[in-house]
């Protein structure tokens, strides 16, 4: 898979919510950041299906994160 969230962060599970949120540190800040995505939506993610695709309920910030390990602000450090 390759995915950031899957090799660098943790994840708490809310099984109420149907939820899992992913916490890692940001590659470009060190900082700590949080990702919640749907039970349903990282299920289609981990069969394959593209991640802007799989992660509708996520923004184009966090579904990097997913990918990469930026968040938005380890972003626009990396472009400043």
């Amino acid at each position: 898979m390759g995915r950031y969230i899957h090799t660098n962060c943790t994840y708490e599970q809310n099984h109420t919510e149907g939820t899992y949120t992913f916490t890692g540190p940001c590659r470009g800040t060190g900082k700590p950041y949080s990702v919640t995505i749907l039970g349903h939506e990282l299920w289609d993610l981990n069969q394959g299906e593209l991640l802007q695709v799989a992660l509708k309920s996520l923004s184009a910030d966090d579904r990097e994160f997913v990918a990469s390990g930026y968040s938005p602000e380890g972003w626009a450090k990396l472009w400043a």
